[in-house]
């Protein structure tokens, strides 16, 4: 059966403690516009993404819509109430997915709404590695040394870095695959999607990613956005 939908599911569910902000994150400026309405313009644009389930903090879920509608993201299907943290948050969308009927091999795409600066050539390669492999990651791989320490004061050992990647999102799934990692393993704690598909032994695949991926954490990444964006011109 071939491929019926492209989805991306985008998690905006953060509260904004860590950036220093009053607000949740995504209504935090970028230029002109919030970092919600830049991610999700950016996103759409992406021709490979069919439909936009955006997952937001829910407190803020009435603000959310009235901005997405005010600026006309069309794309957007839905907006999802998040979760306490970013991992129920994706189940909780994926969850919502199955109810509305979504087929097992469409391919979903959970992308963090903190990254604004959205590459549409990986997207595009993030859909094609997960429809030949059934999960795809974007990462980079390391440019320095990488140690680890078991108590932040002493090295227990240094890794190949030839072998070590930074991962980013998006991370794209066929819909069964990850709906399954979800439910079967929701009381482990991880940090993202792909590490769930790895504990069912399923194959990832790595798309490269770009140190241009930049994730909204602090203030001075605001900046680093805001360069990122001059050079599009």
């Amino acid at each position: 059966m071939g491929i019926s939908k492209h989805i991306c599911v985008a998690l905006f569910g953060g509260t904004g403690e860590r950036f220093g902000a009053p607000y949740p994150k995504q209504f935090v400026q970028l230029g002109e516009d919030p970092m919600l309405i830049v991610t999700l313009r950016e996103l759409s644009r992406c021709v490979d993404i069919d439909e936009i389930y955006v997952v937001a903090e829910p407190s803020s879920r009435d603000d959310v819509y009235n901005l997405i509608l005010a600026k006309q993201i069309k794309k957007v299907k839905a907006i999802l109430r998040g979760g306490a943290t970013r991992q129920e948050s994706s189940r909780l969308a994926l969850e919502f997915l199955k109810r509305s009927g979504t087929p097992a091999d469409a391919l979903v795409m959970i992308a963090d709404g903190d990254r604004p600066c959205v590459d549409p050539e990986i997207v595009h390669k993030s859909f094609l590695a997960a429809e030949k492999t059934g999960a795809s990651v974007v990462a980079i791989p390391m440019s320095e040394s990488v140690l680890m320490s078991k108590d932040g004061t002493k090295v227990a050992q240094y890794l190949p870095r030839e072998q070590v990647y930074t991962v980013q999102t998006p991370q794209t799934f066929l819909f069964a695959t990850i709906l399954n990692a979800h439910i079967r393993f929701r009381k482990k704690v991880v940090t993202d999607d792909a590490s769930l598909v790895a504990m069912l032994k399923k194959p990832i695949a790595i798309v490269v990613g770009s140190k241009d991926n930049i994730k909204i954490t602090v203030p001075e990444d605001v900046n680093a956005y805001l360069l990122w964006k001059a050079k599009q011109k």
